[in-house]
């Protein structure tokens, strides 16, 4: 296995516990409170982050993964954290075994499982910054887990960037903003204060 198959592992596993340590940060009282997303709440966007995490875990696995659209809601549950810890805790036994090379359905057709990884370990890692915005509490992305989802923004397209139910269009970026805040106001998120 060389360096770059290897590196997705790495950026799988620190993306689930840096979205754990976001969602485990969050008080009750904030589930039901807006989040910097548009119509959702928090409890929306850990949801749809849920969702992302049991993608990465049944890719991995090489479980059937969900196909179609998929709602918020569909990933919703009593105790996120605890449902989280548990997915990890499967992705840490399924990634030694794991064939990075074999094959796996994605949005692009088939593709190497290390590929097939690279969306919705992103989507991890960037909501991630979201939870944790959404309350206020600035977050830096770590160097190579932000590195790994500028190369994936910036190997997509910008039409397809920018399409439906994908990302809004790119915000203001005060001059002193931070690396993350940066790639987050690319891809429409403000990054001043939401509280």
């Amino acid at each position: 296995m060389n360096d770059a198959t290897a590196r997705i592992g790495t950026m799988a596993t620190e993306a689930m516990a840096l979205f754990i340590e976001a969602v485990e940060r969050t008080p009750p009282k904030s589930w039901d409170q807006p989040s910097n997303l548009d119509g959702w709440s928090v409890r929306d966007l850990v949801g749809h982050a849920t969702g992302s995490a049991t993608k990465v875990v049944t890719l991995v696995e090489n479980g059937v993964v969900r196909r179609g659209p998929s709602e918020p809601a569909d990933w919703v549950c009593e105790d996120p954290a605890a449902r989280l810890r548990e997915l990890a805790a499967r992705l840490r036994d399924a990634l030694p075994g794991a064939d990075l090379e074999a094959p796996r359905v994605s949005p692009e057709g088939e593709v190497p499982l290390r590929r097939a990884l690279t969306y919705p370990v992103s989507d991890l890692a960037l909501h991630s910054w979201d939870v944790n915005h959404s309350q206020g509490r600035p977050v830096e992305l770590p160097e190579q887990l932000l590195a790994f989802c500028r190369g994936l923004v910036e190997s997509v397209p910008e039409d397809m960037l920018r399409r439906p139910g994908g990302f809004g269009p790119a915000q203001f970026v005060p001059e002193h903003s931070t690396p993350t805040n940066r790639l987050m106001a690319h891809l429409g998120r403000s990054v001043s204060s939401p509280v």
